[in-house]
């Protein structure tokens, strides 16, 4: 299902839970608080954010990450800097080439 996810795919869904499935923390449950648009021409680029606890850090990694609509999806998650200090954060990035009209 990964290669059927787009922006559109994660937008009714900004500020839910999810859960990541970690072997190091067990599950963690993140929010999504951002979805980002970053297309070019001939690609559909797009980001997520997420927000976890901050005593809950895993490493950069394909994790399988559970919704309770959307199902279960392997997201690549990277941890990264966020102005906002209360937390971590984790940002899945998808680019995709698109075929030229």
């Amino acid at each position: 299902m990964t290669e059927d996810l787009k922006k559109s795919s994660f937008e009714p869904h900004l500020n839910d839970k999810f859960v990541v499935q970690t072997d190091t923390v067990g599950n963690v449950e993140v929010e999504l608080v951002e979805v980002a648009e970053h297309n070019r021409e001939n690609l559909e680029c797009f980001s997520l954010l997420f927000k976890a606890p901050k005593d809950r850090f895993f490493d950069q990694k394909l994790y399988k990450v559970k919704h309770p609509k959307m199902g279960e999806v392997d997201l690549f998650l990277v941890p990264v800097v966020h102005e906002k200090q209360d937390a971590l954060y984790y940002e899945a990035v998808f680019n995709r080439l698109l075929e030229k009209k």
